[in-house]
């Protein structure tokens, strides 16, 4: 019998702007926890990422006009393994988790390099903890 995993988040995130906390949409702030601290957020054209000092919390808007959505929340701890790759027009986190799903997380110019190195320290730490 063939083992099939199973693979519920999208494999790719594509982020343009870094958003502050007064710019994040009520209805995506309302998926982080009122202990949680807001590290970075980030959006595309319509999907949205928020970085908390807990967990990574996605929102990916579906349909023409985005009322379909999913939410999805990582946290820190069920990431199995990490890479940053630094290009010249973007910056990539492969993030692996603990059911062996990648997921790709894109920051295209011009988010700042150094927020990207912020997340990638901060998933970093977690590692270093155990």
């Amino acid at each position: 019998m063939a083992f099939i995993k199973f693979k519920p988040i999208a494999s790719r995130f594509n982020f343009f702007v870094t958003l502050t906390k007064g710019e994040i949409d009520k209805e995506s702030l309302s998926y982080v926890d009122d202990e949680e601290k807001i590290i970075l957020a980030f959006r595309s054209k319509r999907d949205v990422g928020i970085f908390t000092d807990r967990r990574i919390i996605l929102i990916d808007r579906k349909g023409i006009r985005g009322f379909r959505k999913s939410i999805y929340a990582i946290k820190y701890e069920s990431i199995s393994s990490y890479a940053l790759n630094i290009r010249n027009l973007d910056s990539t986190i492969d993030i692996i988790t603990d059911s062996s799903h990648r997921l790709v997380i894109n920051f295209f110019k011009p988010i700042p390099l150094d927020q990207v190195h912020i997340i990638y320290k901060y998933i970093t730490s977690y590692f270093i903890e155990e």
